[in-house]
């Protein structure tokens, strides 16, 4: 091989790499917040729903199952690709983020705000961030509800 051939490969596999790093960061960085705002019954937590920046079509980005069960698909269309961020609604802090998956096709199911044995809230089979201490399950132990 010549040596400006290797040298086309080693800069094509650094920009491709650099690329795909950075999409790794504006795809949540770059989110736009969707409509979908969901406060738990006491109020201790909420989800916002965003949809990924996304430059190539969905076909390129690779479809996870939200169990992990599969290995991923490529080359499928997506119907709703977007990913979800758990607040602590008391404070406004950012406690958990979902990793980016296809609502359309995983998700629903509703939303389980977590409990004693599973201190996490998931929005159906997507796990999107764990419960506060003094929050499990939607319980809050020093926050009281306003009448």
């Amino acid at each position: 091989m010549k040596k400006t051939s290797r040298q086309f490969i080693v800069a094509y596999i650094i920009i491709a790499g650099t690329l795909w790093t950075a999409s790794q960061w504006w795809e949540k960085g770059l989110a736009t917040k969707k409509k979908e705002v969901i406060i738990s019954p006491n109020k201790c937590y909420r989800i916002e729903s965003y949809k990924p920046f996304w430059l190539l079509p969905t076909f390129f980005h690779p479809w996870t199952h939200p169990d992990k069960s599969t290995p991923p698909v490529w080359f499928s269309q997506w119907i709703s690709p977007g990913f979800d961020r758990l607040y602590d609604n008391r404070s406004g802090e950012l406690i958990g983020e979902s990793e980016i998956y296809d609502f359309g096709l995983s998700g629903g199911y509703g939303v389980s705000w977590g409990n004693k044995r599973q201190p996490a809230v998931y929005a159906g089979m997507i796990y999107i961030g764990p419960n506060t201490s003094d929050c499990i399950g939607d319980q809050p132990t020093t926050f009281k509800l306003e009448e």
